[in-house]
């Protein structure tokens, strides 16, 4: 069985080492903005989460891409193909978890589990993050993100409404 990287909001504990270490790795300066993980702070509730890619089975980023930026690789995971990228945004208005941005130069940047050895997951301590084979629970848990992250709109609702959503899910 193939890994996927599953996210435990009720292990984060909003440390950010995540989104260190990933925008290090992807744009080589610790720029939690330039991360492809975010982590949603909610202080005055003692609650944190973190925003992955799912790497969704029918990718609606890859599907709007107009370009042929987007594809699967060998392993199965939704990577963009920065030669190609045209920067027109279809894929960042296409993501329905806002997963997707239009990063250095308009070129799209997405999640791509660091060629199958995620650094975020290694700088977690609590073990909010985990790259492993499904489990129930494990894909209960990323269900259930899904379900409350899915939302309609633009990038910047998206992030509001991603806020809304995970403030929700803390209560569940």
């Amino acid at each position: 069985m193939k890994k996927e990287l599953f996210a435990d909001p009720h292990k984060c504990t909003g440390c950010g080492r995540c989104s260190y270490v990933c925008s290090a790795v992807k744009t080589g300066s610790f720029t939690p903005v330039h991360a492809r993980i975010q982590i949603n702070n909610f202080p005055h509730r003692g609650f944190s989460a973190p925003s992955i890619c799912f790497q969704c089975p029918n990718a609606s980023c890859h599907k709007a891409c107009p370009a042929d930026a987007i594809s699967r690789n060998a392993d199965d995971v939704v990577v963009v193909d920065p030669e190609k990228c045209i920067s027109c945004g279809s894929c960042v208005e296409a993501c329905p978890y806002g997963m997707v941005e239009l990063r250095e130069k308009g070129i799209a940047a997405k999640c791509d589990y660091c060629g199958g050895d995620p650094a975020c997951v290694k700088e977690c301590f609590p073990g909010a993050l985990a790259f492993a084979e499904k489990t129930p629970e494990l894909v209960k848990i990323k269900g259930a993100q899904m379900k409350q992250r899915a939302k309609e709109g633009s990038s910047a609702n998206k992030r509001c409404q991603l806020g809304k959503a995970l403030l929700q899910l803390s209560r569940d």
